[in-house]
C-alpha cells in the first residue's frame, strides 16, 4: 500500500455421484500440448467497434493528468457486448472504508477506556481525516474480502455471512476485512515473510495513527490458509475465529507480474497478460501504483472485476482487434471494483466515499494475483455408446465449458460433441478414457485446462479424477523463532 517496501526487502447428479479427490501426479507436458492444443480458444465478444452515446465514461479524479491515473467509471455506458465481466459481480457489497466522525468518537471511547488499564503498548486515539483519499488504510484487507466474496458466490457458499466494519462500525455482508488484517498484523510480529508491517515513524495509517501493512501476498496467504486461527481486536475487544471452511479459495494463489522499481511504468505486454488472466481465474487481486510516483512500489489495493478496450476516449472495440502489445496498453481498461461505497461515477471524491467503479490501464497496476479453481466432471450413460458429461464447480454448480476433448488408454480420439444445450456427449466404447475441458474462469495454475481420468460405465455415472499437475501454493513460514 505504499512506497516502503523500497526499505524492507448438475448438483443433483453430483450428490448422486461421491467425487473422489483428485491425486497429485503428472502429465507430461509435451503430451498434453500434443493430444489437446488449445484449439478451441476463448469465445471472442462480439460486436463491430460503437461509440458511446456522448456522456463520458471515464472521468479523470486529479486535476491534470497523473503518470498513472485511475478514472471514474460509469460502468453501464460499456456495451455489455464489448467487455468482459466476471458473472454476478453486481452482488458483491460496495464496501467502504472511509471513516465517520461517529464511530472514530466510538473508537476512542474504547482506547481511552482500555489505555487506563494499560501501562506499557498504549494504543493512540484515531483522528477523522476529513481530506478525500486519507481513509483508514484497510484498501488490501477490504480487497481480499471481496475477492473471497465473489468465489463464495460462485461455489454457492450463501448466503455471506454479517461483519461488522472496523472503518465505520455498519453491520455489513460479507467476509469479514479486519479478521483478515488482524491476523496479518500478528503474523508480521512472528516474523513471516510476506507480513511486514513498516514502523510508524516512516509512514502511519491517517486516521488510525498505526503502522499498517502493505504486501498483497501475505493477504494471499490468509485466503488460502488451511489452518483454523483465532484473533481478537485490541479496541473492540471482539474475538475472530477463521475456519477454512470459511474460504473459498482452493489451496493455489498465482501472482502474476509485480512492477520493478526501475521501471516508469508496468510495461504494456503485461495488459494482455492481466486479462487473459481474468479469463483464465476470475476475479484478479491487484495493487495500483500510486498515481503519481510509478516508479514506487504499489499502493491502493482492488478487486479487478472485468476488462474492456476502447479507443480514444469513446470509441469501444473487441480486445480481440489488438496487435501489438502497445495496443493492449493503450486500449486496455480494467474494471475495478473499489471500496468507496455504491456511488455513481459523477460522484466526487470526498471524506464519504467516491466511485463505485474505476479503471486503469496497465500503467497504473503494479501487481496481480489471481486463485486458481478446479472442477469435477461426471459421466452419465445417456443412450448406447453415449455419454453426457457434467461439469462443475466444487460447490456443484454447473460451469459452462466452451472445449473439451478425449482420448482412450490407446491415445486414440475419442468422439465429443456439444449439443444445443451447451453440454457434451462422448460416443465410444466403455472403458478407460482421458479428458481434457476448458472453461472461462477454471483453468490450473499452469495456465492450460483440466484432465480428467474417467472409465466410462454403461450401467452408471462415473465421477472422474482430476490429474493435478501443479501442486498447492506453499506459504511461507515465520523466519524468527515464534514466542
Amino acid at each position: 500500500m505504499s512506497w516502503l517496501s523500497l526499505l524492507f526487502f448438475p448438483a443433483l447428479l453430483n450428490a448422486q455421484v461421491p467425487v473422489p479427490a483428485g491425486p497429485a501426479g503428472t502429465w507430461d507436458a509435451p503430451s498434453l500440448d500434443r493430444l489437446f492444443d488449445g484449439r478451441g480458444g476463448f469465445p471472442t465478444l462480439a460486436g463491430p467497434a460503437v461509440r458511446s452515446s456522448g456522456r463520458p465514461v471515464l472521468r479523470l479524479e486529479d486535476e491534470k493528468l497523473p503518470p498513472a491515473p485511475r478514472y471514474a467509471l460509469d460502468l453501464g455506458l460499456v456495451p455489455e457486448r464489448l467487455r468482459l465481466t466476471v458473472p454476478g459481480f453486481e452482488q458483491l457489497y460496495h464496501r467502504n472504508q472511509e471513516e465517520t466522525p461517529g464511530w472514530v468518537s466510538r473508537i476512542n471511547e474504547l482506547v481511552r477506556q482500555g489505555n487506563a488499564e494499560r501501562t506499557f503498548g498504549k494504543i493512540p486515539e484515531w483522528k477523522y481525516d476529513g481530506r478525500p483519499n486519507e481513509p483508514p488504510f484497510v484498501c488490501l484487507s477490504y480487497a481480499a474480502a471481496t475477492v473471497n466474496d465473489w468465489w463464495r458466490l460462485q461455489l454457492g457458499m450463501e448466503p455471506l455471512p454479517a461483519q461488522r466494519s472496523g472503518s465505520t462500525g455498519r453491520v455489513e455482508p460479507g467476509t469479514s476485512p479486519d479478521m483478515f488484517e488482524l491476523e496479518y498484523i500478528q503474523r508480521s510480529g512472528q516474523g513471516w515473510a510476506n507480513f511486514v508491517v513498516p514502523p510508524a515513524f516512516i509512514q502511519k495509517d491517517p486516521v488510525r495513527q498505526t503502522a499498517f501493512p502493505y504486501e498483497p501476498r501475505g493477504y494471499a496467504e490468509l485466503l488460502v490458509e488451511s489452518r483454523p486461527y483465532e484473533v481478537k481486536d485490541p479496541i473492540t475487544g471482539a474475538t475472530y475465529r477463521y475456519e477454512p471452511a470459511m474460504s473459498a479459495m482452493e489451496g493455489r494463489w498465482v501472482q502474476l507480474f509485480g512492477n520493478h522499481p526501475l521501471h516508469s511504468n508496468t510495461p504494456a505486454d503485461h495488459a494482455q497478460q492481466l486479462a487473459q488472466a481474468i479469463d483464465k481465474w476470475g476475479i484478479a487481486y491487484v495493487q495500483l501504483e500510486h498515481s503519481d510516483k510509478p516508479r514506487l512500489p504499489g499502493a491502493h489495493t482492488v478487486a479487478v472485476i472485468g476488462y474492456f478496450c476502447m479507443e480514444g476516449s469513446d470509441r469501444f472495440v473487441e480486445c480481440s482487434a489488438n496487435r501489438r502489445d502497445d495496443d493492449w496498453g493503450r486500449n486496455a481498461y480494467f474494471m475495478v471494483h473499489d471500496s468507496f461505497g455504491d456511488n455513481p461515477a459523477s460522484t466526487i471524491r470526498h471524506a464519504q466515499g467516491g466511485a463505485a467503479y474505476r479503471a486503469v490501464r496497465i500503467e497504473s497496476v503494479d501487481q496481480a494475483i489471481v486463485f486458481p479453481h478446479s472442477l469435477d466432471i461426471v459421466a452419465a450413460p445417456d443412450g448406447p455408446g453415449v455419454w453426457k458429461l457434467a461439469i462443475l464447480n466444487k460447490g456443484g454448480r454447473p460451469v459452462p465449458a466452451f472445449f473439451a476433448a478425449a482420448t482412450d488408454a490407446s491415445g486414440a480420439q475419442v468422439a465429443v460433441t456439444r449439443h444445443a444445450d451447451g453440454g457434451y456427449r462422448l460416443s465410444g466404447k466403455p472403458g478407460e478414457v482421458r479428458v481434457y475441458v476448458e472453461a472461462r474462469y477454471y483453468y490450473e495454475a499452469d495456465g492450460k485446462g483440466r484432465v480428467f481420468q474417467l472409465r466410462l460405465d454403461p450401467g452408471r455415472p462415473v465421477a472422474g479424477v482430476e490429474t493435478v499437475r501443479t501442486p498447492p501454493t506453499r506459504s511461507s513460514e515465520p523466519s524468527l523463532q515464534q514466542p
